[in-house]
């Protein structure tokens, strides 16, 4: 009841040649986001694998990000309410977990098959 259902992340796009041009999708079993690399939003919390994919007109990257338990809250909830309308609240919303962040998508280079010169 104290962490929200939501989470700031931010995705950091390294060897990105067009990051001003970069779009990447966020998704997991909550939702699914479109966000621009280096700014931080919104994420809804869950406790299953999130994955990230980014793209531009020259490369691609994703990746798989899975969230850590968060043992805090449970502890504050015992505090609250000793977990009696607490912890079903929070563990409904997903509170108790957090992704990680930032969130590192490398990226790399498109190569089409009628690019490639012998």
């Amino acid at each position: 009841m104290s962490n929200g259902d939501f989470q700031n992340v931010t995705i950091t796009t390294p060897n990105n040649s067009a990051n001003e041009k970069t779009r990447c999708k966020v998704a997991n079993e909550e939702g699914e986001w479109i966000a621009a690399p280096d700014i931080q939003f919104g994420v809804h919390r869950d406790g299953n694998p999130m994955t990230v994919t980014c793209q531009n007109s020259l490369q691609t990257g994703s990746t798989s990000v899975s969230p850590q338990f968060d043992g805090e809250y449970v502890v504050l909830d015992l505090l609250l309410d000793l977990c009696v309308i607490s912890c079903f609240v929070d563990g409904y919303n997903n509170t108790f977990y957090a992704y990680p962040t930032p969130i590192s998508v490398p990226m790399v280079t498109n190569i089409q098959p009628d690019q490639i010169h012998n």
